[in-house]
């Protein structure tokens, strides 16, 4: 093989590294625009859109780095119903 390929060679595999790695870029920012709506489209209580709020919580992206365990008020009944409606949310 020539010298010549051989470097067309490389450039094409950083070519589709590189492809591959902005298409996963892609496929994280629409995920995340995806979730980017105000927490009131889950249909909570509003008991439970009262403490996200206060936690300072107001879009759906939000929770998903969050662990609900430590936010003071949600037992596991609104653990279960805040789960289900992201859960819900997530499947439309």
């Amino acid at each position: 093989m020539s010298d010549n390929v051989k470097i067309m060679e490389r450039e094409l595999k950083k070519i589709q590294k590189n492809f591959l790695k902005q298409i996963d870029n892609y496929k994280n920012f629409i995920r995340q625009s995806e979730q980017d709506a105000p927490i009131e489209v889950l249909c909570l209580p509003k008991d439970i859109l009262g403490i996200l709020r206060r936690e300072g919580i107001n879009r759906v992206y939000e929770l998903t780095s969050r662990d609900f365990t430590k936010i003071k008020g949600f037992g596991s009944v609104r653990l279960g119903l805040l789960q289900a409606a992201l859960d819900k949310f997530v499947l439309i």
